[in-house]
């Protein structure tokens, strides 16, 4: 039997609710990960930026390196900032760079990538040794393969013998491919095929042996001359014109049996020759002739013995003859002067025997030639049945120079300047001649030398052109300037410097050695200007013969006639101590050059107008037995000397021309004129 025992009554305790507890945990999850993620994305979106990013080629895949990005269709919400992107494709070369994304709602990039380069194989069929060109650029010899070539275009030449040359345009795409140009050049020659009757006949194309036939020949496009040739038999020519890729056919060429030919040879070359009176050319030469037959050839020449010889020749044979032709001589008689000069024929030495030279009747060089004489040079052609004499005198070759001589000569400044071959004279005065001055003593005098000296002073004009800022000067108000006037108020040193100056426009050795715009010594061998000496100047201004000598320049009396030249006169009186009485020329100060008529030597103003330098320095020399020959005076002194008169002398003793002054100064009056050595 059970029992059941009672039990002590405890009330329960209140339990907490699931549905509550579970409400409680989403609630937390929701405030503290969703809510701050939706804030967070609400965020990005309206701070992100839309950015799309375009590609060549457009499916290359784009990896931009950040974490916080959002991609919705083909765009990218990105904040404003600096991104790394990575661009690929195959083919392609990789892009890996940064792009900014701004501030700008709606932006978009583009990407171009560049294709990896490609490689490119060329084949040519048929011809070998072709060279591969790329851009005008030797690669080698096909085939062959040229790798790593950029994308693009490209030009392809291909160059071979006996193929037209080829060209074309290709485009490399690049990517690593390889692509594949097969090539068929076109041949720029044409097959030629020959066959005659009979065989074995020679081919000459310009005349170069390339075949016997039967043959085919292969010629490049052009114009030909094609010989066929056998022995025994006539030549068969023809010209062609050769097409490429044209093929040609001359087949059962009949070649006919030869002539009987003949070889002509001659010694000198060049003879006429005929045979049975028929002209047929000049040696050498080959001709036919009729076979078996006995021809009459004959040579001839001008100048030679006509030679004649009869041959025989066989038909299909060759005869060659050779024939020396002997000169046909005339006598010419020779005389000359002088008898022993040597006389060569067409440059060969040959000698005289008496007065006679056997010489062909051909044309001859003749030149007579003996040493310190010019060579005479001539030809002649002796004839038959004519008698020639040939009469030469030779000249010296100082005769040839002195021929050769100009009497009157002009400087590159204008000047003209007259030879004179002088002669001997007595320079100075005789004590008993009225106005002789103390230094007017007689020396005999021999000049050697010929010398040009000037027909007129040195103008203004002509000193300018050396020193262009010279001044002459003014007198009471009358100039002495004007470009035709001679020039005056110069030392003896400018006139000296002037003539090496001139001497140098005319390429002549300077007579005068310069030091500090002095002269310091001179070169008397040199052929430049100078100033005449004072034997030079005193022989051109008395001399009138060996053995007369001229008092005054118009004269051997006094007064001046009217215009004998510009001295003192009436007209300067106002300004000038001593006048000439009762005469005027015109002129109170210096004249242009040529305003009188020239000296018995053509020279102009020798005495009168200005005064003139000469080379020589000062001295006094008393007289004496002794003969200067071709003086240049003392080779030092203080003052040079004056010689002739000029506008402000008017007495006896000044306007003598053997009057001497000194100076050692420039002088309103005083200028100069030039003189050189002929040699």
């Amino acid at each position: 039997m059970t029992y059941i025992e009672p039990t002590n009554f405890e009330p329960s305790k209140p339990k907490k609710s699931v549905a509550v507890e579970s409400h409680s945990l989403f609630s937390k999850f929701i405030l503290f990960f969703i809510l701050p993620l939706l804030v967070i994305t609400t965020w990005f979106l309206f701070s992100s930026k839309s950015v799309r990013i375009y590609t060549e080629p457009d499916y290359a895949n784009i990896i931009i390196h950040t974490p916080l990005k959002l991609i919705l269709a083909k765009r990218y919400l990105l904040r404003e900032n600096d991104y790394n992107v990575k661009i690929s494709a195959e083919g392609y070369q990789s892009i890996d760079k940064t792009f900014k994304v701004s501030e700008k709602q709606n932006q978009e990039f583009n990407f171009t990538l560049l294709p990896l380069p490609g490689n490119l194989q060329i084949k040519v069929d048929s011809a070998q040794q072709a060279m591969v060109l790329l851009d005008d650029i030797k690669q080698g010899i096909a085939p062959i393969t040229i790798n790593d070539l950029e994308a693009g275009r490209y030009t392809i030449r291909i160059e071979t013998e006996r193929y037209f040359p080829y060209r074309q345009d290709i485009e490399i795409e690049g990517k690593e491919k390889t692509q594949e140009l097969n090539i068929e050049l076109i041949p720029a020659w044409a097959k030629i095929e020959f066959t005659t009757v009979p065989e074995a006949a020679e081919i000459l194309v310009d005349d170069k042996r390339l075949a016997s036939t039967p043959a085919t020949i292969e010629l490049l496009g052009g114009k030909y001359n094609i010989k066929v040739r056998k022995p025994g038999f006539k030549e068969w020519q023809k010209t062609i014109n050769v097409v490429a890729s044209k093929d040609l056919t001359f087949t059962n060429i009949q070649l006919k049996p030869a002539d009987a030919t003949l070889h002509v040879e001659s010694d000198p070359s060049g003879t006429n020759v005929t045979i049975n009176g028929n002209y047929v050319g000049k040696t050498p030469l080959e001709t036919a002739i009729i076979p078996e037959k006995l021809a009459s050839v004959r040579l001839y020449k001008q100048g030679f013995i006509a030679k004649t010889r009869n041959v025989k020749v066989a038909a299909g044979q060759i005869k060659r003859i050779n024939i020396s032709m002997p000169f046909e001589l005339v006598d010419v008689e020779f005389n000359l002067i002088p008898s022993d000069a040597h006389i060569y024929i067409n440059n060969k030495l040959v000698q005289l025997s008496g007065k006679t030279l056997s010489l062909p009747t051909t044309k001859n060089n003749i030149s007579i030639r003996k040493k310190g004489y010019v060579d005479y040079n001539s030809n002649i052609t002796p004839i038959v049945g004519i008698r020639q004499n040939v009469k030469v005198t030779l000249k010296s070759l100082r005769e040839q120079k002195l021929e050769n001589i100009k009497p009157i000569i002009t400087s590159k400044a204008g000047q003209k300047l007259k030879l004179f071959y002088p002669y001997a004279f007595i320079m100075g005065a005789s004590r008993r001649e009225p106005g002789r001055r103390s230094n007017e003593s007689e020396q005999k005098i021999e000049l050697k030398r010929a010398f040009y000296i000037g027909v007129n002073e040195v103008t203004n004009d002509e000193f300018r052109l050396y020193k262009s800022e010279h001044n002459s000067g003014f007198l009471q108000g009358n100039s002495l300037n004007n470009g035709k006037q001679p020039v005056a108020n110069i030392s003896w040193d400018d006139a000296a410097i002037y003539c090496n100056w001139l001497s140098q426009q005319d390429s002549l050795t300077p007579f005068y050695k310069i030091s500090s715009n002095k002269v310091s010594g001179i070169d008397s061998a040199a052929d430049g200007y100078r100033l005449p000496t004072e034997a030079e100047w005193a022989w051109a201004a008395r001399t009138m013969s060996k053995d007369k000598l001229l008092k005054f320049p118009w004269g051997n009396k006094m007064p001046p006639g009217k215009n004998s030249g510009n001295y003192a006169d009436s007209s300067a009186a106002s300004f000038l101590g001593k006048t000439i009485a009762n005469y005027n020329d015109g002129f109170s100060v210096a004249a242009p050059i040529s305003s009188f008529d020239p000296n018995q030597k053509g020279l102009y103003d020798m005495g009168g107008n200005i005064a003139e330098w000469v080379h020589d320095y000062y001295s006094v020399k008393a007289s004496s037995n002794k003969t200067y020959i071709d003086p240049l005076g003392p080779t030092r002194g203080e003052f040079h000397v004056v010689r002739g008169a000029s506008w402000t002398h008017g007495t006896i003793t000044e306007l003598r021309l053997s009057f001497r002054d000194y100076n050692e100064k420039p002088r309103e009056d005083v200028g100069f004129r030039i003189a050189r050595y002929l040699e």
